[in-house]
């Protein structure tokens, strides 16, 4: 009786212990969490301070274009900022009501805007009362003052916060060890416990042995609790780590690399790939890879091929020898059993791709919940990062026609030059002219001329791919980059844009505009250049050749004809 009375005794100590040890590393691990939460939170107030200023200079030079050019589409601009300030403002107070220093700080912003919105607004109404001029009069000290005290009041916030971001990330760390040392701490003391367990189970073996092996499976069930919290807790290190770098990415490449290089670290044992879907949502594109896949997949491939992006979950295989895969995955050798997982990556409802892993089976792969939270977070990241490019894109598009303008054209042409000499694809160029314009614009005047361009982008925008990018080049050119196009394809797409032109119906003033032709000349990478100058000039070449021979046609770049273009 008294020897099961101890047992019992040391049993209770033992799991005593190890609940212990167990609400010791949940504690710690919440306290990672809360100071993580606390480093997001300094990211986002950042964030919203250098939007505050990124919107008040959008103003100034929305200010600037208006009296400069006289064009109300300036105006827009500027009235979208004023709009848009008072919200971001009240989120930013919001986000630092918790500090009374950074909430008194954000108040002095806020008047400080308020100001030079007024300033802004008094030029505008000099100008629209009295001209230029006098408006440019209006511009004194007080405005550069003004500005630079919105400056210095960003930089002192900013600031502020960098301090509190390095004070949470000391916190961040100090949770981190807290954790790393209750779990070093607990594993020899836990292992010393269950040895004293079993040695007072030994002197019962005779007549205790079922008991005994039960204890014997218990204590190995709480190693290997022990063992999983441990490498819990290096993953939420880990994982913190990585959310912190993808939120500091300039670019979906970045983001990748850096996913990449994590679930290398915390998949040791699977091979992974990351496809993100083009534009078009036509196609998946294997864009980054890790570890050696026991496995083939393509490398290109339709969204229905993979069944995670056709259900939106993820489609896990144990043996592909065994279970249905998706059609991108290659059939394994006979007698390798290899099991495999696609993970959807989607952000607000939208699919961005998935993530291919591939291992040996039979399954199912470990540590999947690893990879989702990686999954969750790399999605997110994506989707800030497109939102980030969307509103860089509306800076660089043309304000009549809608399309991209000339330097948006030179550096996409270089971008997808590059890109598709990677993948040994062809590019071609479409360059395309009204013709006649000049006189159309004297008949109906330039708000005819404008309508009859603004038509012309609605059409381009309509006909064309999701990878396509239509620019306008200047006055009535516009130019069309067409990826993964050959020459064949390319004049058959001219032909159908000159086609649906010529029978475009354009409304204004309460009457139809006559139909207009286009003529358009065609250069084809690499065939006729592999430099992005020497296809415009290629393009352009054919395009006027088009006209000497009657207009309203397309004819494509001829060196016996055009000569070096």
């Amino acid at each position: 009786m008294q020897q099961r009375t101890r047992s019992k005794i040391a049993l209770t100590f033992s799991a005593l212990v190890f609940v212990a040890i167990g609400i010791g590393v949940f504690a710690g691990a919440r306290w990672f969490i809360a100071d993580a939460r606390l480093v997001a939170h300094t990211h986002e107030v950042i964030g919203r301070i250098d939007e505050i200023q990124s919107m008040v200079l959008d103003a100034e030079s929305a200010e600037r274009g208006y009296l400069l050019t006289g064009s109300q589409a300036y105006l827009i601009d500027y009235q979208m900022s004023v709009e848009r300030l008072p919200l971001v403002l009240a989120t930013l107070s919001r986000s630092v009501a918790d500090n009374p220093e950074q909430a008194g700080n954000a108040r002095k912003l806020e008047k400080l805007v308020n100001h030079r919105l007024g300033q802004i607004q008094h030029v505008v109404g000099i100008y629209d009362s009295q001209g230029l001029e006098p408006a440019r009069a209006a511009i004194n000290q007080n405005a550069f003052r003004t500005t630079s005290a919105i400056r210095e009041q960003v930089r002192l916030m900013v600031q502020a916060e960098h301090a509190l971001l390095v004070e949470r990330a000391a916190s961040s760390r100090r949770s981190a060890d807290l954790l790393l040392g209750l779990a070093f701490a607990g594993i020899p003391f836990g292992l010393a416990v269950v040895a004293s367990v079993y040695g007072i189970l030994l002197s019962e073996l005779r007549r205790r042995s079922r008991a005994e092996k039960r204890a014997a499976s218990a204590g190995q069930q709480l190693a290997i609790n022990l063992e999983q919290l441990e490498r819990s807790s290096a993953d939420l290190q880990t994982l913190g780590r990585y959310t912190g770098l993808l939120q500091s990415c300039a670019n979906p490449e970045e983001a990748l690399e850096i996913t990449a290089r994590t679930l290398k670290v915390l998949l040791p044992e699977a091979a992974g790939s990351v496809y993100l879907l083009r534009a078009s949502n036509d196609r998946a594109e294997n864009i980054v890879n890790w570890g050696v896949p026991l496995v083939e997949t393509s490398a290109f491939l339709v969204p229905s091929d993979c069944w995670a992006i056709r259900r939106g979950q993820p489609h896990l295989s144990d043996d592909l020898h065994r279970d249905a895969g998706c059609p991108h995955i290659g059939r394994p050798d006979e007698g390798l059993s290899v099991a495999t997982a696609c993970i959807p990556m989607s952000a607000q409802g939208v699919q961005i791709g998935f993530l291919f892993l591939s291992g040996a089976g039979p399954g199912p792969l470990p540590r999947l919940t690893v990879a989702e939270s990686a999954v969750e977070q790399l999605s997110l990241a994506l989707s800030n990062l497109r939102l980030r490019e969307s509103l860089r894109l509306q800076s660089i598009r043309d304000p009549l026609t809608g399309l991209y303008n000339r330097r948006y054209l030179e550096e996409s042409l270089a971008r997808e030059i590059a890109r598709c000499g990677r993948r040994d694809f062809p590019l071609s160029v479409l360059m395309l002219d009204v013709d006649h314009f000049k006189q159309f614009n004297d008949t109906h005047g330039h708000g005819g001329g404008d309508a009859l361009l603004a038509a012309v982008g609605q059409l381009l925008s309509s006909r064309l791919r999701g990878e396509d990018i239509a620019c306008r080049y200047g006055g009535e050119e516009f130019t069309v980059i067409l990826p993964e196009s050959d020459r064949a394809s390319a004049l058959r797409h001219a032909e159908e844009l000159r086609i649906a032109l010529s029978q475009m119906s354009v409304p204004f003033s309460g009457k139809t505009l006559p139909p207009i032709t286009v003529s358009l000349g065609v250069a084809t990478y690499p065939v006729d250049g592999v430099a992005g100058i020497t296809l415009l000039r290629k393009a352009d070449a054919a395009l006027y050749r088009a006209k000497r021979s009657g207009r309203n046609r397309v004819l494509p770049f001829d060196a016996n004809l055009d000569g070096a273009g």
